[in-house]
């Protein structure tokens, strides 16, 4: 078998070199954690696949989507591997050592190809964060010679089951912000121009409930907030809009299409060539805005992309992570990306780049999701002192032992970028809470208990009471 060069990047030759040690080790169950866009597959294709069949190892790549397996032939047979493909109308090939699977065909004929499936010697999970889902652990075991190679940019997931079961041993590359720092990474700006009200929005297994969610984001006033940001912030690059459902989807792509942009929809019940078509129309210029329910938050590779706007509430890091990554791939036609984000996401998980503790005994430990949003212009950083957008410049006021009449500060229209409570962890004073009632069009009674909430806060804070 004649191999294609390949250049791996030194993260990427030194992540290869430690993955087929633990495998030399005979390491049972190996998990591969590199961020979104940074190479995942060239690690495992180029670095790890090739070398293994060198060795004549029979190696089964599991794919959990239909459109991944295409994706995963081509990305074999640049690097000069002849792989055969297993899914509903394809049996394996006998001459083949490499198989790329799709992981429902397998589950389903498991029984059938016991034999076959015997003679695997390393198994290659895409996406391992699925793992634990039902009928993983049954999958891999009818491999009971194979070693396994986990791959994934998310080591953890929504409902908090940890990978250690099935994994051993972790290779970790490089963090996002350390790729974004060497330029192998875009670097992404956040701006948060609304907060959803989820208050009517019940959690089940972990995430918001589709059909409530649905309801709070599925609106057209929601829709035109995204609208006019996208035509502040981007208005001609590609973006793609992670929507609450396939109607929801249809209904931006519709609105962005009556406000003069070319957009479409996609979703899983579309045909498949349709959808494909849509994607590639993305890609290539033909159309600016792409919207999705669930299609494009993982394994979709579209480096043109610049933009990802989020209308769809998640309290899944895991998902918040794959959907933030379409946009960090580098391409020479960007030189940032642009999350717009009107669902708090960014709120509640961090940026993008922000450190994240996790383990494979107890999955997502802690989540840096400390951040600010500037009221001036809505974009959303790390805790600073000063807006870094230029001709903003906001001054954070940090909250040192002084009295800082921080309302002072916001502009009767900055104000209603704020809840009450927001501002009401502003006030220092009985004018701040005055103002705050007046332009929030709050009861009297408020005020009176406002100010006793504000008095109570400074005694815990100061130490004394700053006025009473």
């Amino acid at each position: 078998m004649k191999h294609a060069p390949l250049q791996l990047r030194p993260y990427q030759r030194k992540n290869a070199d430690e993955i087929l040690a633990c495998l030399e080790r005979g390491v049972r169950g190996v998990l591969y954690v590199l961020p979104t866009a940074g190479g995942k597959t060239v690690v495992v294709v180029g670095g790890v696949i090739r070398t293994v069949v060198d060795h004549g190892w029979p190696t089964v790549f599991l794919v959990h989507r239909r459109e991944l397996l295409q994706q995963s032939l081509r990305q074999l047979a640049a690097v000069g591997i002849d792989a055969a493909i297993v899914d509903p109308d394809h049996d394996p090939d006998p001459t083949a050592l490499v198989h790329v699977c799709s992981i429902d065909t397998l589950k389903a004929r498991k029984g059938r190809l016991a034999a076959w499936l015997r003679t695997i010697r390393l198994v290659v999970v895409d996406e391992a964060h699925h793992t634990v889902a039902p009928g993983w652990q049954a999958l891999l075991e009818a491999m009971p010679n194979a070693q396994r190679l986990g791959v994934t940019a998310t080591p953890f997931r929504g409902d908090g089951k940890p990978l250690g079961d099935l994994f051993e041993t972790v290779v970790r590359g490089p963090s996002v912000a350390e790729l974004t720092a060497a330029g192998f990474l875009c670097p992404a700006e956040v701006w948060a121009p609304y907060s959803p009200d989820l208050s009517g929005v019940k959690i089940s297994r972990g995430d918001f409930v589709a059909a409530d969610l649905d309801r709070a984001m599925n609106n057209d006033k929601v829709t035109r907030l995204a609208m006019n940001a996208y035509a502040a912030r981007m208005p001609t690059e590609p973006a793609i809009i992670f929507c609450t459902s396939v109607a929801h989807a249809q209904r931006v792509a519709e609105m962005f299409t009556a406000g003069q942009w070319k957009a479409r929809s996609v979703d899983g019940n579309m045909d498949v060539a349709e959808r494909d078509r849509a994607i590639a129309d993305l890609a290539a210029g033909e159309i600016q805005v792409l919207t999705s329910c669930m299609i494009i938050s993982e394994g979709t590779d579209i480096p043109v992309v610049a933009g990802a706007i989020f209308l769809r509430p998640t309290k899944s890091a895991q998902l918040y992570m794959q959907q933030a990554g379409r946009v960090l791939r580098i391409n020479p036609s960007k030189k940032r990306a642009c999350i717009i984000d009107l669902a708090d996401n960014v709120k509640l998980h961090g940026m993008p780049e922000a450190d994240r503790t996790w383990s494979l005994k107890s999955g997502l430990i802690q989540s840096s999701a400390s951040t600010v949003r500037c009221p001036k212009c809505h974009r959303r950083v790390f805790p600073t002192q000063r807006c870094p957008t230029p001709r903003c410049g906001y001054v954070f006021v940090d909250r040192q032992p002084v009295v800082v009449r921080r309302i002072e500060l916001l502009s009767d229209r900055d104000m209603h970028s704020f809840s009450v409570p927001e501002l009401e962890a502003m006030a220092e004073t009985d004018k701040d809470l005055q103002r705050i009632g007046r332009v929030k069009g709050c009861q009297p009674a408020w005020f009176f208990h406002a100010r006793k909430r504000v008095a109570a806060r400074q005694a815990k804070q100061y130490g004394l009471r700053r006025y009473a």
